[in-house]
């Protein structure tokens, strides 16, 4: 019978990570991951075929119970696993397509469960290493080459794994993915020191490529005049592949152009104005002498909106910057939108707080100094270097639904000290309308929506004023701070109560 053993799960069928931009000298690395998942799925495939020998012969021989073998197939295939995540995560990943491309004699397979069965057939890994790293002239890869040591250790726990006693059925199987693997080892060894060698001779060659792109936009755009396609942008200024053409690209050292950019016709046309135009508006109500309604504001409603005119300004800001050519300070100018994003969210939890609270001094200043920690947080991790990266789009999402969760704790004390159903009154009933303006607002943006589902005639005329799924989240954000400010004083008569 068959030894019924779990597998690995198999080489997902589409590997769309990987950033081909011409940017990075490692290219070696790509055929480095290709080769290492293709002998873990080999490894994987081997040990998952070999019958299992009957139990009493085996037993009668003086081996190892049937148990203890199927338990070291379980431990290789979860160590083959294990190591197969952490390639997959260090290591640049492609698509079979792009992979075929480069590889004609690649046998056509439709996908990478059949092309496993195509595995068993490489029997020198030394050559067809080097073989595979010949043909990614073409390709780059920007990932350190510290990984490759720490490769080495994985492949040396599994050859020591390998190598161990095992059960006799698997004796033939393991000696032969021992001895390849030992072969893999001393190729990687060579690769890591030739490798190191290639980034440090290749570094100057990948700045000075960085600076041609940069310049050769900077022409195309004719010195900031003309508008560019998505393409045209060098790949650190390309953030949303739905928006394919209004992009500006001015020189900084043309800093007026951006200013005039603010009356121009571009894809960050309404970015800008839908947050620009309630900024000059509401920031002229709140300065003295222009408020012409009588009202009583407080210091909550107060602080709710000099925050949130900070995040509508420096939302302005940046937008109108990302036309700059000069990415250290239109990425500094991303970055400041997001602190501001982050104490909009802490000021609209500090004054639930504020007014929820009133009657309990201790409980809060505590849940008012959480709400300056988030808002400090804010500060902090959008100038950390992974925050801001195209990829990460999803983590910041979360970070600012985590800032915004943080009113949870205050929510369940309200709810131990005045009931659940005090709570909902006293927060829902003002704030509903806001909330649902928010969480309406982050479905546009987080899933690129209308602007995906366009044809390219529909997005080339919303992209020549920026119609798209920014622009339609940053009017739910104005809605949402307008009904916001406009319920605080309700939140407040509400919280008198439970003064």
């Amino acid at each position: 019978m068959t030894a019924k053993v779990p597998i690995c799960r198999p080489l997902p069928y589409s590997l769309e990570a990987l950033d081909l931009s011409p940017s990075s000298p490692t290219q070696a690395l790509a055929a480095l991951r290709f080769m290492v998942l293709s002998y873990l799925a080999e490894a994987e495939q081997r040990l998952s075929q070999v019958d299992t020998p009957d139990f009493e012969a085996w037993k009668a021989k003086g081996e190892v119970a049937m148990e203890d073998a199927n338990q070291w197939v379980q431990e290789t295939l979860e160590l083959l696993e294990s190591i197969r995540v952490d390639v997959s995560s260090h290591l640049p990943d492609f698509s079979v397509e792009n992979l075929k491309a480069h590889l004609p004699e690649l046998p056509d397979v439709p996908s990478i469960q059949d092309m496993r069965s195509h595995l068993p057939d490489m029997t020198d890994m030394r050559a067809k290493f080097e073989d595979v790293r010949a043909k990614f002239h073409d390709l780059d890869f920007d990932q350190p080459i510290d990984y490759l040591p720490t490769l080495l250790d994985h492949l040396q726990r599994l050859h020591c794994q390998l190598s161990a006693d095992s059960p006799s059925a698997f004796s033939v199987v393991s000696a032969v993915l021992s001895s390849k693997l030992a072969g893999f080892m001393d190729a990687i060894s060579e690769m890591a020191s030739q490798t190191a060698q290639e980034i440090h001779d290749e570094g100057p060659d990948m700045i000075e490529r960085a600076a041609h792109q940069v310049a050769e936009a900077v022409k195309h755009s004719l010195e900031g005049c003309r508008l560019l396609q998505y393409d045209q942008l060098p790949p650190r200024w390309r953030n949303n592949p739905f928006v394919t053409q209004g992009y500006r690209f001015i020189p900084i050292e043309r800093w007026p152009l951006i200013v005039l950019s603010l009356f121009a016709f571009h894809n960050e046309t309404l970015n800008i104005h839908t947050h620009l135009i309630p900024f000059l508006l509401w920031g002229i109500h709140c300065i003295p002498g222009f408020n012409l309604s009588a009202t009583d504001i407080d210091t909550p409603q107060r602080l709710f909106m000099i925050f949130a005119l900070i995040c509508l300004g420096c939302s302005s800001v940046y937008h109108t910057m990302a036309g700059c050519a000069h990415h250290a300070s239109m990425e500094f100018c991303s970055r400041v939108d997001y602190v501001g994003i982050g104490w909009l969210i802490s000021a609209s939890v500090g004054a639930v707080v504020y007014y929820g609270f009133g009657g309990h001094p201790t409980l809060r200043n505590a849940y008012l100094s959480l709400c300056f920690l988030t808002g400090l947080a804010g500060n902090i991790f959008p100038f950390m270097q992974w925050f801001n990266c195209y990829e990460n789009r999803g983590w910041r999402i979360l970070f600012f639904l985590t800032l915004a969760f943080s009113s949870l704790a205050p929510m369940a004390n309200f709810a131990y000290l005045y009931s659940t159903k005090e709570m909902l009154h006293f927060i829902l009933m003002p704030l509903l309308p806001s909330l649902a303006s928010y969480i309406a607002g982050l479905v546009f943006y987080a899933t690129h929506i209308p602007e995906r589902w366009l044809s390219p005639k529909w997005r080339s005329r919303l992209d020549t004023i920026g119609v798209g799924s920014h622009s339609i989240w940053h009017c739910f954000i104005v809605l949402a701070v307008y009904q916001y400010k406009s319920a605080l004083p309700l939140l407040k008569e509400i919280g008198s109560v439970y003064q």
